[in-house]
């Protein structure tokens, strides 16, 4: 199996920030906050031996061509492959009931 490069991109770095924000600021869940800072770094990991193995999100559902996702509990990492270079990049991260076409229109 091939091991793939992970990056992540600032849109997803700020949606990261975001999130761990929220939870340790809006909420006052410090512990939730750094089990969901673990957890999405294990995800991120994860991604590096099973990239390629996530299906491809159906077209329709969000308006992108070869978006993958990998959940993380109640939220979504979306990413896409670079075959080439064995690159999966993360392009956001969001909670699972947002709007998808919209969350990733810029993209």
């Amino acid at each position: 199996m091939k091991k793939y490069k992970v990056t992540v991109s600032e849109t997803a770095k700020q949606d990261l920030e975001n999130i761990i924000s929220y939870l340790r600021y809006d909420l006052s869940e410090d512990i939730i906050a750094d089990k969901y800072k673990i957890l999405f770094k294990q995800k991120l990991m994860t991604l590096e031996d099973i990239a390629e193995s996530m299906p491809i999100i159906n077209e329709e559902l969000i308006g992108h061509k070869n978006i993958r996702k990998i959940n993380a509990k109640n939220y979504i990492i979306f990413y896409k492959i670079d075959e080439h270079t064995n690159t999966a990049y993360i392009i956001r991260v969001g909670h699972a009931f947002m709007d998808w076409e919209r969350y990733l229109k810029d993209i």
